[in-house]
């Protein structure tokens, strides 16, 4: 008979200094004035006979490639975790620091990287230094946090806004992990974009998750914290009836529905169990769409020049195609592998993407996971942009168009269907363990 399931929780401050610019809008001056709430790196550690694995939960927008195998090794390093059973997750906050080169959005704010990387290592290794023997309830509601920001505007274009029609995931899910003595901590999944705060704001947050968070904090008595999920289309829902809020009062709304669902989801548990800790590990491919014609590389090149100093757009269309020239010249890439890890508890499975998946991605993937509950989690393990429909790329849009701020090579049209035929691949080999 198998050991009980251990857990332990850890928490370290990774708030940026004044003055730093922060991430999530193409605004070359927005730099931090204030703090609203301070930035954290939570780390969930989970314990069972041979297996350990870690869950990082992180109050930045998004972790670059580089970090999460810096932020894997460190924490290997001292602890001995495998780097393959470490998943790093980013919430998504447009509030926080720049962590990403992101053409035309962003260059990595290279002092800030090396403290945040050494603090989110030291939240891990100190939640495994006094695990503590622990049961699961699994609580769920239904929440009207997010909403569909695909708008089909009446000249049939797609912009930023509200589409309550669209596809999004109604599902919020709470665990929470119970010592004899009480609640160890509460992880909260849902999905919508941290973007009450819009780019007028100029002060550090955790958006409506540090809300969420906070009073399910204050409720309980114990720690809690957010991963997101399908966030790629999906707004926060506030009454200024936009993809972004319009300030406090927005952010008040929104993350204060969001903790009383999340306290809903608390309080619907009614059994604690002790759940198998269980692992699988591999490669999924990422194939890449063929790189266009060089002469249409070429004259796209010599039009973006014009406007190549522009935040946004024009500095993203003057260096992707800079770039595509520039692959002319070597032997064409067909894609890239992305080493995942999915971590099960039970009935419940932990399904990373490294990028942001449009939530019918998400939901196709749940119906026919042989998982009762499958948290997909946005922004983690890696940085490769905007996962969209096949459906979607007809109607363009902002979330199709700025695949070329991340390079040359754009991810194939039907990258929505590999996701989903490889992690129900990965699912079905781990629940049939």
């Amino acid at each position: 008979m198998g050991t009980r399931l251990q857990a332990g929780f850890a928490r370290t401050d990774i708030t940026p200094d004044l003055g730093c610019l922060l991430l999530g809008y193409p605004d070359p001056d927005r730099r931090a004035e204030s703090v609203r709430d301070r930035l954290n790196a939570n780390a969930l550690y989970l314990e069972q006979n041979s297996v350990r694995a870690v869950i990082l939960s992180l109050d930045v927008c998004i972790v670059d490639d580089v970090e999460v195998e810096s932020i894997r090794q460190g924490i290997y390093d001292r602890t001995g975790i495998p780097s393959d059973h470490i998943t790093v997750c980013a919430i998504q906050t447009h509030s926080g620091p720049c962590t990403i080169d992101c053409w035309g959005w962003s260059e990595k704010d290279k002092p800030y990287i090396d403290r945040f990387v050494e603090r989110s290592i030291e939240a891990a290794v100190t939640a495994t230094q006094s695990p503590i023997p622990v049961t699961v309830g699994i609580g769920t509601a239904q929440s009207d946090v997010g909403v569909n920001r695909r708008e089909v505007l009446e000249n049939h274009e797609v912009a930023l806004g509200v589409n309550p029609w669209g596809p999004y995931d109604p599902e919020m899910t709470l665990l929470r992990f119970e010592g004899k003595d009480g609640p160890l901590v509460s992880l909260i999944h849902y999905g919508a974009h941290p973007t009450v705060f819009s780019s007028d704001n100029r002060a550090v947050s955790r958006d409506w998750p540090g809300v969420m968070t906070d009073r399910v904090e204050h409720l309980t008595g114990a720690p809690a914290f957010f991963v997101n999920g399908a966030v790629g289309d999906i707004a926060p829902r506030t009454n200024s009836y936009r993809a972004v809020g319009d300030g406090e009062m927005a952010l008040m709304e929104v993350g204060t529905r969001a903790g009383m669902d999340a306290m809903r989801a608390y309080r619907s548990i009614k059994t604690f169990r002790d759940l198998p800790l269980s692992i699988i590990t591999g490669g999924i491919p990422m194939p890449y769409r063929p790189l266009p014609p060089l002469e249409e590389a070429e004259r796209e090149f010599a039009l973006a020049k014009s406007e190549k100093d522009e935040p946004g757009k024009g500095m993203c269309e003057y260096k992707h195609w800079e770039a595509v020239i520039h692959a002319h010249k070597t032997e064409p890439l067909p894609g890239k592998t992305y080493p995942q890890v999915i971590t099960a508890l039970g009935p419940i499975a932990f399904v990373p993407f490294p990028g942001e998946p449009f939530a019918e991605i998400v939901l196709r993937l749940r119906q026919y996971s042989p998982f009762q509950h499958t948290l997909c989690a946005s922004t983690s393990c890696g940085s490769y942009g905007y996962f969209v429909t096949r459906d979607s790329l007809h109607r363009g849009g902002y979330e199709v168009w700025v695949a070329k701020a991340f390079g040359a090579y754009i991810l194939a049209e039907n990258i929505d269907d590999v996701l989903v035929e490889e992690n129900l691949a990965l699912l079905r080999n781990l629940h049939d363990l």
